[in-house]
């Protein structure tokens, strides 16, 4: 007997083959379906046309079922399955809220850590996360979470897991979205707009959304603190030096009993000359000055982002989709007060000094130098699935350009004051305020990088064989890159140049293999046992042919219960941004020393490097994955990862005894050894050792006990009892270890090492999500927890220890047409009020040093700028 359903393709269809049925069930089946056992010929036994004879016929009945809607390859059990009403619970807006209010349920072990899922929408792939980002939820029929091994299925590397997002089948809305946000401390300000359309009827999607967002700058003298003082003699008031260090005059010296290489200016009246008796209160003893509203916590911001979407079925078995989008985003920091530097001749009016020396001076009246970066970004996709027999294909080509211009302005040019001091010009006095007159223009330092990159990949997967215990599926994914990259910098008026092109092809093997299955009566005692092996030979060009093999099974002893292992060795190329992003200095950045303990500002160089040598990774992963009976709704998923890299890249902003011995170049120090300039572009370690697991419990239930209604509805979320869910996660870091080069003893990150700017890694982190929504009010729940963490510098002193963190963000938001006093009021329907509290308590990590102080620069307002934040959001569906 068979079931024929019109328009699903016949790659979507499992067949189902049952034993003989008992005589009370074969006669009943007779009976409540003889019409469709008659028109069946291939799968029963044709009766005997025997003349004047009775035939008994024994039919074998086939029955088949069909995979639900947007099932992924293979059909696995899904590590987590959120609802319609669930998803309507998080009290987001776009898939792209989903994404992030998940995301601890989607991260990896596996791999670089952080790493973003695989998104699929509807059991198949997208030509780029712009594709799904801006849908609404209200457009989501489900999500499901995958382990890693899922993206072998999908062509990629087995160290990101997979969300799958599926769309209902009929949908239509215009949406607007109007937020706002701002601290409790004061200032901070952020605010959007966004307006999209979407309609979705069946196979065709329409998805179009523009989206403005723009924060204001929060400076240091809204939050009370002051960046430590500049480690150069650069002051309002000026300092005095000579361009070797040496005295500046034996006559001062005489008079204060020591040798006086350095010493504060005086503050004298329009036109008079300085003597050496304003200059003895400031001998050796320099002037130091800061202007907290100088300098900015975060910047100022805006963008825009627009995206269009359409896809549309081609052919029976082909579907298509188009994506085009495009960003463009302005960003202005403030980097201190604009200085520059002056040549007071010897034997001038203004100057005591028979000798020329030098005064540094900085201007507070005039604005703060800038940081300005402007980034635009075109991407789009075209992408295509289809079924070939009872193979699915799909082909998808991209083109992605990003340009960033950034312009770091470095200090003043000072070339018509100094022009009047060589000329004696006594229009122009040092020891006063100076006029913006004389200041002249500012020195800037220009970067501009621009990427293009093209990429085309396909994939093809299906069954290949039949084992034992069933179907051996195969994919088999093949990708090629071009990509240009260049980079133009000036510093210091010196412009450099860089450019690469990167041409990568990757050819990539997944093997799934059934070992054990009771269902098929082979190896039952084992239940269900199957192995993965996987493969992908990439050719990089400047890297050669690199590598990955990987294998491992997954064994499920009981229904309820799940046991993957995985291994895989990886040899990667780093990223081209990494070797040729353009050189950018940006002055009086805080740091801290570890060396001399001390916070100073300094002038960092970020960049790339194109000595970057490619790393080897080697991992282990062993999981469980229950769900078990007799708590309905629930999952528990634990993941043991062991992780060894070989050259891996990492940046070095820290200044640590044992980060100098490694790269004594990348900090650079001036005569009294303090920290002037640090080189933050990428290098390769020698080695880095990560152990650690991961646990995620999730409970999901309806309120009540009537079922959950999400999957029959053709439009998400009617249930009428509520939901309410529970999602527990937490990181348990038991080593991490990096040694910098061959030689050197290793860091431990999680006993007093740091190679970051804020201490070493965490051990053990926890978070938690809750939430609950019914009768239109929902309430959110998201705790968050780390423990301390230390790094010990050369002494007591130096060392610093940041405390453990606990955070809980809050929000209540009401969507009037789901609220029984207004459900049938035409204006309430789809509208949306949500109130978001974030960091309730307003705690920040703390620091102090081995003597209790916390160092400049490391306040509380340093580490968390923002502090509690509350948010307003307005929400209107047509």
């Amino acid at each position: 007997m068979t079931s024929h359903h019109s328009g699903t393709p016949a790659a979507t269809r499992s067949r189902l083959n049952l034993r003989k049925l008992t005589c009370c069930g074969f006669s009943a089946a007779l009976s409540c379906g003889s019409a469709w056992a008659q028109s069946t010929n291939t799968t029963g036994t044709t009766p005997s046309n025997v003349s004047g004879s009775t035939t008994s016929t024994t039919e074998h009945i086939v029955v088949t079922g069909h995979k639900p809607e947007g099932a992924v390859i293979g059909a696995p059990k899904p590590l987590m399955h959120i609802s319609a009403d669930e998803i309507k619970s998080y009290g987001v807006d776009t898939v792209t809220d989903l994404l992030s209010t998940i995301s601890p349920e989607t991260r990896s072990g596996r791999g670089a850590t952080g790493n973003a899922p695989v998104v699929l929408l509807n059991g198949k792939r997208i030509s780029g996360l712009q594709e799904v980002n801006d849908l609404p939820f209200e457009a989501i029929a489900r999500v499901e979470i995958f382990t890693e091994e899922e993206a072998l299925r999908y062509g990629y590397a087995a160290d990101q897991r997979v969300v799958n997002i599926i769309t209902v089948k009929h949908f239509r809305s215009v949406r607007a979205r109007v937020y706002g946000e701002t601290s409790t401390d004061g200032g901070g300000e952020n605010g959007a707009l966004s307006l999209s359309f979407t309609r979705l009827q069946d196979e065709r999607r329409i998805n179009l959304s523009a989206r403005y967002t723009a924060s204001s700058w929060l400076r240091d003298s809204q939050r009370n603190v002051a960046p430590p003082a500049a480690n150069s003699l650069y002051a309002t008031q000026g300092n005095l030096s000579t361009s070797d260090g040496t005295s500046l005059d034996p006559a001062l010296d005489a008079l204060s009993g020591q040798t006086v290489t350095t010493a504060g200016s005086p503050s004298l009246p329009f036109g008079q000359a300085a003597t050496l008796d304003d200059i003895l209160p400031y001998a050796n003893n320099p002037n130091t000055s800061t202007n907290a509203s100088a300098y900015t916590l975060q910047p100022r911001k805006h963008e825009l982002n627009l995206n269009g979407v359409y896809a549309d079925r081609i052919t029976e078995n082909i579907s298509s989709s188009l994506n085009v989008s495009f960003d463009h985003q302005d960003q202005i920091s403030l980097q201190g007060l604009p200085h520059g530097v002056l040549t007071l001749p010897g034997g001038s009016f203004y100057s005591p000094f028979t000798q020329a020396v030098q005064l540094f001076r900085s201007f507070g009246n005039i604005g703060p130098l800038q940081q300005t970066a402007h980034t635009e970004t075109g991407h789009a996709g075209l992408n295509f699935n289809g079924d070939l027999g009872d193979w699915k294909w799909n082909a998808k080509g991209s083109y992605d350009y990003t340009q960033t211009v950034t312009n770091s302005q470095t200090g003043l040019s000072l070339t018509t004051a100094q022009a009047a001091l060589n000329s004696n010009d006594l229009s122009f006095a040092p020891w006063t305020t100076v006029s913006p007159a004389w200041l002249g223009t500012r020195l800037v330092n220009h970067g501009r990088t621009t990427s293009n990159q093209g990429q085309i990949s396909g994939l093809l997967s299906g069954s290949v064989f039949t084992l034992p215990a069933g179907d051996a599926s195969t994919s088999i994914a093949a990708t090629g890159t071009l990509s240009q990259q260049n980079a133009v910098s000036t510093v210091n008026t010196v412009t450099s140049r860089a450019a690469i092109s990167r041409d990568i092809g990757t050819i990539r093997i997944n093997g799934d293999l059934p070992i054990a299955s009771r269902k098929n009566h082979f190896l039952s005692f084992l239940e269900k046992l199957d192995a993965n092996v996987n493969g992908a030979v990439s050719e990089v060009s400047h890297f050669g042919t690199l590598g990955t093999v990987g294998g491992g099974v997954t064994w499920a002893p009981l229904t309820w219960i799940q046991l993957p292992l995985s291994i895989t060795e990886q040899t990667e190329a780093p990223a081209a941004s990494s070797l040729v992003a353009p050189t950018i200095e940006t002055p009086n950045v805080t740091t801290y020393d570890y060396v001399r303990g001390e916070s100073v500002q300094v002038t960092t160089v970020s960049g790339g490097n194109r000595n970057l040598r490619s790393a080897d990774r080697h991992e282990i992963s062993l999981g469980a994955i229950l769900s078990p009976p007799f708590l309905d709704g629930s999952r528990l998923h634990i993941n043991y990862v062991h992780d060894n890299t070989h050259n891996p890249v990492l940046s070095l902003p820290t200044a640590t005894a044992a980060i100098q011995d490694a790269f004594p170049d990348n900090y650079q120090r001036d005569a009294d050894g303090v920290l002037e300039r640090v080189d933050l572009r990428p290098v390769n370690a020698d080695y880095e050792k990560r152990t650690e697991w991961n646990t995620t419990f999730s409970l999901s239930r309806p309120f009540g006990n009537e079922p959950d209604k999400a999957h029959h509805k053709g439009r998400p979320g009617n249930t009428t009892q509520g939901r309410y869910y529970v999602v527990l996660t937490q990181v348990w870091r038991l080593n991490d270890t990096v040694r910098l080069r061959s030689g050197l003893p290793a860091i431990d990150l999680l006993n007093g090492g740091t190679i970051g700017g804020l201490g070493g890694k965490p051990r053990h982190e926890v978070e938690l999500q809750a939430g609950a929504y019914r009768n239109g009010i929902g309430i959110r729940l998201d705790g968050k927890w780390q423990s301390g963490t230390s790094t010990l510098g050369s002494t007591s002193a130096g060392s610093l220890y940041f405390s453990s963190l606990a955070t809980l963000d809050f929000s209540v938001f009401v969507t009037l047409g789901d609220v029984p006093r207004w459900k049938h009021s035409e204006w309430a329907q789809n509208f949306r009020i949500m109130l978001s509290l974030d960091n309730v308590s307003n705690n920040r990590i703390h620091v102090h040093n081995g003597t209790g102080a916390t160092p400049a620069g490391y306040q509380p307002a340093f580490m968390d700028p923002m502090g509690r934040t509350i948010g307003l959001s307005l929400r209107k569906s047509l």
